[in-house]
């Protein structure tokens, strides 16, 4: 049955999220943990009509790493790729290049079986992208943001000339993808801008769900220690050990989605509605200019968002009004 289930879900991306056309050439990306979801991707799109080819590159080390040069070249010679892997290759210079050469790309970074027929995929989607695009617009038109939470966030950056997106689902040409699930609106803070301490306490890429509430402490739009458990070690060691901007705070984001779960999976977790999450590390994909080998996104359960002073996000709730 989830087979069935999972080749609706797959049709949908296909069809109608990336548009996949009758004689275009498909590339599928899988790693080892990710090859069925891959498949009924790869399905669907011969489904429709293209020329469908599916790639198992080997497990990256982490969201961020550049896939091996072969996959790479095979990306920007597609029509379309979709990334189904364990970790994400969105926010690298090789997908930079291959949107940049006109490849359209359907991100699946870590879905599972079951994220492809159940919550956040289950949601009404041109429902989410009226309110997707709402929540894009004003942080589109903010120049502020103040960042709060309960469990101790406290840190405000400028968006003074950063472009927010829409990550509906459904792929925009203007920034090169669609994302699987979906739902969130991201921006970068302006650099050198973010100051405060920002408190992960649902999940962080590379990690999973957190054990115990990790602080990055941050001045001047870098990370400049990290605190808490275990978890904040093996988070501080990643940063001290990678590139000299992995520890830009490179992304702000509103999640949107109100069918997602927390289940310890950031292809999910991030897009529950009225969370947010912060990404160390690029943000080259987001408009900004500091490149770094990693991309790693950290989720906020209840955060209280002011942009320009409005709260937008009241203790983890999307205000009602930003959609009348």
């Amino acid at each position: 049955m989830l087979d069935v289930e999972m080749a609706a879900a797959a049709r949908g991306i296909v069809e109608d999220c990336l548009d996949v056309q009758p004689g275009e050439e498909v590339l599928v990306i899988a790693d080892a943990r990710k090859e069925r979801v891959a498949r009924s991707i790869a399905r669907a799109a011969s489904g429709a009509g293209a020329e469908a080819i599916t790639t198992t590159m080997p497990l990256l080390e982490s969201h961020g790493n550049e896939p091996p040069e072969t996959v790479a070249e095979a990306m920007a010679a597609a029509d379309v790729a979709f990334t189904c892997t364990s970790h994400a290759i969105t926010h690298t210079r090789s997908r930079l290049a291959a949107a940049e050469a006109g490849t359209r790309f359907g991100i699946l970074r870590s879905v599972t079986e079951d994220m492809m027929v159940e919550g956040a995929m289950s949601v009404d989607f041109e429902e989410l992208r009226r309110r997707t695009e709402a929540v894009r617009d004003v942080l589109d038109a903010a120049t502020e943001a103040h960042v709060t939470s309960d469990k101790g966030t406290d840190v405000s950056f400028s968006l003074e000339g950063c472009s927010a997106f829409s990550l509906d689902g459904y792929y925009h040409e203007n920034y090169g993808f669609a994302t699987l699930p979906p739902g969130e609106s991201p921006t970068h803070p302006a650099e050198g801008t973010a100051n405060g301490e920002i408190v992960i306490d649902v999940s962080m890429d590379n990690l999973g769900q957190v054990d115990e509430p990790i602080t990055l402490h941050v001045e001047d739009g870098f990370v400049t220690d990290v605190t808490g458990g275990e978890d904040a070690d093996e988070l501080r060691r990643i940063i001290d050990e990678n590139d000299e901007n992995a520890g830009n705070i490179a992304e702000f984001a509103i999640g949107t989605n109100p069918e997602a779960k927390l289940i310890g999976n950031l292809a999910e977790d991030k897009k529950k509605a009225g969370t947010v999450h912060f990404a160390v590390g690029d943000n080259e994909s987001l408009g900004g200019t500091l490149k770094s080998d990693i991309h790693l996104d950290g989720v906020v359960r209840t955060p209280t968002v002011r942009l320009d002073g409005e709260v937008v996000v009241d203790d983890g709730e999307l205000v009602e009004s930003l959609f009348d």
